[in-house]
């Protein structure tokens, strides 16, 4: 509930902003505006509409967000100006990006640090606000062994080598590799009754 008021806080302010760029670039002497000016608030406008649709949707990094708008043919000078104006406005920040990622990531999905932090990276997340944000994400263990338990619930039926494979196989696709993936994955087999995993 408290993440939907945020998201609802947001977005109303993501408005606000988005509702005050047209206005931005006026004259200040009260002259008209020139087809030039006009052209440069409408493009601005067209962006800051579009950026107000995708980040309706949910939290984008800088990079994605102009990678985004870029591809929508808007121009790179004014997706920038945009994108400055976001981030000044407390709008877009990848620090924050990078902190709610994580927790959804290891929320929602059991993820490692290691695929999170390739994701990000691939968001174009900065190495520094990627680091902060894992700072306080916890041991990879308790997640690996979750995940593994889980898996290994639903190959009660298999031959022993063949589950522990399954087992590597989906720490392994979740980012958990070498010796937390072998650990939680022999743990979760010699914790169910009647297992003897060697």
């Amino acid at each position: 509930m408290a993440q939907r008021d945020d998201r609802a806080a947001v977005v109303g302010s993501l408005q606000k902003a988005i509702d005050a760029v047209p206005r931005e670039g006026l004259p200040e002497d009260g002259a008209a505006p020139s087809p030039r000016d006009e052209d440069d608030r409408s493009e601005l406008s067209a962006a800051a509409n579009r950026a107000y649709a995708i980040l309706a949707q949910r939290d984008h990094s800088r990079a994605e967000l102009r990678t985004k708008l870029i591809a929508r043919e808007h121009p790179e000078p004014v997706v920038d100006d945009l994108l400055d104006r976001l981030a000044d406005a407390r709008l877009l920040d990848d620090q924050r990006f990078a902190e709610s990622f994580v927790r959804s990531q290891r929320q929602g999905r059991g993820s490692s640090q290691a695929a999170i932090r390739r994701s990000l990276r691939q968001k174009g997340v900065a190495d520094e606000d990627a680091a902060d944000a894992l700072a306080d994400a916890g041991d990879d263990l308790p997640f690996a062994l979750e995940a593994a338990r889980k898996k290994a619930r639903s190959t009660r039926s298999l031959a022993p080598e063949v589950r522990l494979r399954r087992i590597l196989g989906v720490l392994g696709r979740r980012g958990f590799g070498g010796s937390i993936a072998q650990r939680a994955a022999r743990q979760a087999l010699e914790e169910e009754p009647g297992t003897h995993e060697s």
